[in-house]
This record gives structure tokens, sequence and C-alpha cells, in this order.
């Protein structure tokens, strides 16, 4: 990334706050200090660290993203984000893009044929794909749209579809196609992680929810998980401790209520596993 793109994030960024910059879906987080584990639901989305690194946690695995690769999330996903190196001379600088499944179609419908039947299949690299100088640049054109903002309605979305025709094509692409290609692995884990979502107090029976998709209990456990990075029981347990974290600090109701709300019969179970995830107990982060 140019240094003068930088400097022009600098100028503009808040510290330690996520914001959504005058381009829609496009977010920004900069950290000018070092941050504890921060866990949170990742949108689909593209993301990139365009200064500094970051750790992200899905489960127990751990992986470091700087700026020579760049994090693909095609569904909701349970994460945790830790910064360890910030500073105000160097700070952590991370962009978002929400995945747009309409235009991402419109631009594969697009692709010469010839293109398409070279796509490779997906090869389960997980989240984390390799990062090239044009995709990197299609990005640093949409930032520069951030000065002349008169231009985003007509332009943004024109470099947009670049992005989308450059990750399509790259070496991972497939992956993102299978987004929005009807009947593949990915749309219906899609379908599936939509479900838990809306769910959340139904306990999950995967037997059923292979079948929902359409597919085998053995094949739905495993490109969930290669999706994910969980199980579909760890996937739906993250949900609704990640919910049952934005209820409680919000102060709708009682711990007791907000666990049952969630799909937690036992409320002594539920603030282990609260405080397991978070480090901190339910009612320590009532008024906190």
């Amino acid at each position: 990334m140019n240094q003068s793109t930088i400097e022009q994030l600098l100028s503009l960024l808040p510290r330690n706050q996520t914001i959504e910059s005058a381009i829609s879906g496009l977010f920004f987080y900069c950290a000018d200090k070092p941050s504890k584990a921060v866990s949170y639901i990742q949108e689909p989305s593209i993301c990139i660290v365009l200064q500094g690194a970051r750790e992200i946690y899905l489960g127990t695995d751990c992986q470091n993203f700087d700026k020579s690769n760049l994090m693909f999330c095609p569904v909701n996903i349970p994460l945790s984000m830790h910064i360890r190196h910030a500073s105000v001379e160097h700070p952590v600088i991370v962009l978002s893009m929400k995945l747009n499944l309409a235009m991402i179609g419109e631009v594969l419908a697009k692709i010469p044929p010839k293109q398409t039947e070279a796509f490779k299949p997906a090869n389960h690299l997980g989240i984390k794909w390799q990062l090239d100088s044009t995709i990197l640049g299609a990005f640093e054109r949409l930032i520069h749209l951030l000065d002349y903002p008169d231009d985003i309605d007509f332009l943004a979305s024109l470099i947009q579809q670049e992005i989308y025709y450059r990750l399509l094509i790259a070496e991972q692409g497939n992956k993102l196609r299978q987004l929005v290609v009807n009947g593949s692995h990915t749309h219906r884990i899609t379908q599936a992680t939509d479900w838990i979502k809306t769910h959340l107090n139904e306990a999950v029976v995967v037997e059923e929810l292979a079948s929902r998709c359409g597919m085998s209990v053995s094949g739905f456990h495993h490109h969930f998980k290669e999706i994910t990075q969980l199980s579909p029981l760890q996937y739906q347990k993250s949900l609704r401790l990640m919910e049952a974290r934005r209820l409680i600090q919000a102060n709708d109701s009682q711990i007791s209520q907000i666990a049952m709300q969630v799909g937690y019969e036992s409320p002594s179970q539920f603030s282990r596993e609260y405080k397991r995830l978070f480090g901190v107990s339910p009612s320590s982060e009532v008024n906190a």
C-alpha cells in the first residue's frame, strides 16, 4: 500500500473504533495501541490489514494477518481479534468490505467462458488468502475515492466490480465463485449458518441441518468446518455467547433471561462458557 494512501487514511480515521466510510459497506479500524482479544461476529466480507498486523482466533486456531494476505469470510464467522503491536507512530489499519452477492454474481456472469474454464477447484486455504498487487491496487483506488465524494456514487461500484473480478480469477477465487452458485457446498453451508443465526435458541440437530442443505452428515461436517473453521455446535455456541454479550452490554434484561433467550437452559453453564470465551463473568459486564 502506497505510503501516501496510508497518510490519507490516518488523517481521516478516528482511533480505536470501527467506522463505516462514505462508501457503503467499506469499513475501517485504526488502532494506535495494543488491545486484548476482542470477540465479534465478522459478516461476510473481505478484510485487509493495510498497515501492521493482527491475530485472528477461530476457536483454538490462531492465524496472523498482515499486508501480504487478506481474510475472506464467506459467512458470518465468530472470531476474536488481538492486536499485539500498535502505537501512535505506527497504528494498525484494517479495511473491511462487505460482500455484495448480487454484484459478485453479475461480475461472474460477465467473465469470458475461456477464463471460467480455467477456474481452479477450491483449494482448502480457509479464510487466509494470498494478497497480490492487482487486488491491492484496486482497493487503493477505492480508498482514493474518499477524497472525491462527488465521484463515489458513480465510480465506487465500478472499482468494486474490478475487485470482485480480480478475486474471482485469483488462485483462491473458486471459493468466492461458489458463494453465488446455487447448489455449491459454500452456498449450502451459507444456508446452514443463516438458519443457525436465526434459530439461536433452538438445539442444532446436525442430521436435520445436513438434510436441510441436501448433504450427507459427513460431507456437511467437512464443508462446514472448512468454511467456518468450527463445527456446527461450536459455531452455534460462539454465536449464542456473542449475542448474549451484546444484550448484556445493552442492559436489555437480566442475565438469566438473556441466557434462556439465546438457548441456555442452565445459567451456571452459561456463566462458565461466557467466562471461558470472554475472560470475564456475565455479571461483571452489567453497566460496565
